[in-house]
């Protein structure tokens, strides 16, 4: 039998994101979100705390874009099929809620004296003023690419390389390549950005 507190936690993420994401076309699986684009995929992942307790659940948000190529070209990935569901570890960028609102990390806490309605209000905030209009910008290869460009993001260090790399832009994978050699001190990253180089012919 479920907690008040669980039962509380369960109409937050029907309410306050099935609700809105479902006609979005998003796909739920656990509390995982999924919506694939013709290009990409964007991922909406509810994270509960590992601390938290069946009487006292502490949660966050993390945003996933998933890039086809980034996956294929990953050498761990060779020969798999692509996730017709992927995880939002998987994504080339992760961004968690605090950081699309400008500030320091957020999370939620739900226990039995907990307004539900007022976590709901404020997960719909979370949806149609940040998050929704940062999937807008980047539901399109181009708008993902000029954002990659263009921003520093949370990747992957070998990310941008093997996106690059599988989309031949071998001008920009070039780039990345030399400015990892350069960065790196460790013998290990700079033998697997090697390997990935000759990969993509950059060697």
């Amino acid at each position: 039998m479920k907690t008040p507190t669980e039962i509380k936690f369960d109409q937050i993420i029907k309410n306050g994101f099935q609700d809105i994401l479902k006609p979005l076309a998003f796909k739920k699986k656990t509390q995982n979100f999924y919506l694939k684009r013709m290009d990409l995929g964007q991922i909406i992942n509810i994270q509960k705390s590992s601390f938290c307790s069946k009487d006292q659940i502490c949660f966050t948000i993390n945003t996933g874009i998933f890039i086809p190529e980034y996956w294929i070209g990953l050498f761990y990935n060779s020969g798999k099929e692509i996730p017709i569901f992927p995880t939002e570890p998987e994504c080339l960028i992760r961004q968690r809620i605090g950081k699309l609102r400008n500030q320091k990390d957020t999370w939620y806490e739900v226990d039995e004296t907990t307004d539900e309605k007022e976590l709901i209000i404020e997960m719909r905030i979370n949806l149609e003023n940040y998050i929704l209009p940062y999937f807008e910008q980047t539901k399109m290869k181009e708008g993902f690419l000029e954002m990659l460009d263009q921003n520093e993001l949370p990747l992957n260090p070998l990310g941008k390389l093997v996106v690059y790399g599988e989309l031949k832009q071998i001008s920009k994978a070039k780039s990345e390549y030399n400015k990892l050699l350069n960065e790196s001190t460790n013998n290990h990253v700079i033998q697997t950005v090697k390997e990935y180089g000759l990969k993509y012919g950059l060697e």
